[in-house]
């Protein structure tokens, strides 16, 4: 079977093995992509984020549009904010809640609590009626497999979006031929895939794929697709070079075949500037980059989102700044101006191009979001960005 064709039955396949944990037994799978009730006619939104932290001297600063040649030519098409701050804790899982709720989140940094108030996703899956086929998280950051829904329990998994974190099912997969068998290695690719389906027997919540947890495991089918299909893809033309272009390979099949109309990509590769390489962080930022100019190339030529979809590009944090001598672009704890205070660019279908320095936050996201999906929402402290709307 072609690889493209291999790829697609897999997330066809992952996905409609999803739906039954949530959706009626009698609801026909054809109906997965219908339009729900509540919302704008066909809008969708995509929000991206340079998670890892990246400062506004390597991005929008004049002397950082070198390395987001993408984003410097999209900034024009749509509309800049250049004060856009993270007030709350500067850590990945926190910072990016934050942007899913609406509210400053305090929970564990490494994902073992889920947001403590209800997301986006939950917000317009229960009050739109929607499908679990239309909120996806697509995420390098593998400490995000409890990021699709919050721990309220009026809200909470039964309206969550479905996380995906391609990266780690690999990497789980090599760890484990690797110490079991450090003779063959990962060379021997049978061992590979003999450990992919292992895991997958096992239980695949948590590992690659954190569905609606305690809802039933993959079929023989589905995981024999799902395995062979990451071996293809890892062994193909367009073997990945980092976790984030696996990432938007994912997050572009999942376009593709199932359309959500509300979707989180997190790029992540960025976050190598803790190995204290400036190299290597200015690589993955002119990665991120490319990979999100391809994501906005995705929306404007599949006729599922063009012109019909608001994209949001934002970091989840900056970083430390240079006069920072215990850290630099290390690390992102000090809390001055370099960690806190970043950008969003909005793109999309109605959206006047232009700018603004009126501050704006990372709360304001969602609340933004909402909007744009006509959703109601109740307890945000983050406001619309009515610039947009």
């Amino acid at each position: 079977m072609p690889l493209g064709l291999t790829k697609r039955a897999f997330l066809r396949l992952a996905g409609l093995s999803i739906a039954p944990k949530v959706l009626p037994t009698w609801l026909s799978p054809a109906l997965l992509r219908a339009d729900t009730v509540g919302q704008r006619p066909g809008s969708r939104v995509i929000i991206v984020t340079f998670g890892g932290g990246v400062r506004y001297s390597e991005t929008f600063a004049p002397e950082g549009l070198r390395n987001i040649p993408r984003l410097a030519a999209m900034r024009p098409q749509g509309y800049f904010f250049s004060s856009c701050s993270n007030q709350g804790v500067l850590s990945h899982f926190n910072s990016t809640a934050s942007i899913l709720t609406g509210n400053w989140q305090r929970v564990d940094d490494f994902g073992f609590q889920p947001p403590s108030g209800p997301t986006l996703f939950e917000y317009y899956r229960k009050t739109a009626k929607a499908s679990a086929m239309d909120a996806w998280i697509i995420a390098t950051n593998k400490s995000f497999a409890t990021m699709g829904s919050s721990s309220d329990r009026a809200w909470g998994a039964p309206y969550g979006a479905n996380v995906a974190l391609p990266k780690q099912l690999l990497i789980d997969a090599v760890k484990e031929v690797v110490r079991k068998r450090p003779g063959d290695g990962v060379a021997n690719r049978e061992n590979v895939l003999q450990q992919l389906q292992g895991i997958l027997s096992e239980g695949y919540e948590g590992v690659g794929w954190t569905i609606f947890k305690g809802g039933r495991e993959l079929d023989q089918h589905v995981r024999e697709t799902l395995t062979h299909a990451l071996i293809d893809y890892i062994n193909g033309p367009d073997t990945p070079a980092s976790g984030d272009e696996l990432t938007f390979f994912i997050a572009r099949e999942v376009m593709r075949e199932f359309a959500p109309r509300l979707m989180l990509v997190n790029f992540w590769d960025m976050d190598v500037a803790h190995w204290g390489s400036y190299s290597l962080y200015l690589q993955a930022v002119t990665r991120t980059d490319r990979l999100t100019g391809m994501l906005w190339d995705e929306v404007q030529s599949n006729p599922h989102y063009k012109d019909n979809t608001t994209v949001l590009v934002l970091p989840e944090l900056g970083r430390d700044g240079d006069m920072n001598a215990a850290n630099g672009f290390l690390n992102h704890r000090s809390g001055d101006a370099s960690c806190r205070n970043m950008w969003m660019l909005a793109m999309g279908h109605g959206i006047q191009a232009g700018e603004t320095d009126r501050p704006v936050h990372h709360i304001d996201v969602a609340a933004t979001a909402a909007e744009l999906l006509g959703v109601k929402t109740e307890g945000l402290a983050g406001q619309p960005a009515r610039e947009i709307l």
